[in-house]
Parts: C-alpha cells; sequence; structure tokens
C-alpha cells in the first residue's frame, strides 16, 4: 500500500515540478516580443502567465506533500492479538 502512495506522490510532484519550470521559463519564450516596443498590458499578461503556471505548479507539488504524508500516516493494520497459544473459556 505504501508503494502506491510513494507511486502515487512521485508522479503528483513531477507534474507540479513541470509545472514550475514551464511558469519560470514562460516569459523568455516572448524575449522578442518583450525587447520591442510593447505596451504595458502585454508585458503584463506574459507575467502573469507565468505566474499563474508557477502557482497551480507550487499547488500541485503542495497535493503531491500531502499524499506522503497521508502514506506515511497509513500502517497497515495488525492484529491486536498475535498470541495464538493462549485459550480463555469463560
Amino acid at each position: 500500500m505504501r508503494a502506491l502512495f510513494i507511486t502515487l506522490s512521485s508522479f503528483i510532484g513531477f507534474l507540479g515540478l513541470i509545472f514550475i519550470i514551464k511558469g519560470c521559463s514562460h516569459p523568455s519564450r516572448y524575449q522578442e516580443v518583450l525587447s520591442d516596443d510593447t505596451s504595458a498590458v502585454q508585458v503584463t499578461q506574459v507575467y502573469t502567465e507565468a505566474m499563474h503556471q508557477t502557482t497551480i505548479g507550487i499547488g500541485i507539488v503542495g497535493i503531491a506533500v500531502l499524499v506522503a504524508v497521508i502514506g506515511i500516516l497509513l500502517q497497515p493494520r495488525k492484529a491486536l492479538n498475535s498470541d495464538t497459544g493462549s485459550t480463555d473459556d469463560f
């Protein structure tokens, strides 16, 4: 069961990391557009899109951490009485 949580947490964390990287590299794709005489609205739009992707990535990584913590806290149920030799007849 822990393997499921480890796999799920790793996958979700990797997905969040992709969003963070895409958000950080987003303004560099529009470097030519930003270097020209552009309006403040265009610059704001580019950086707002970048911030949006980075924020989503951070939220996804937060979910991955939550899944990992839940996986750590869940333990398989153990038998309460493992002493099979006792016979109590009431």
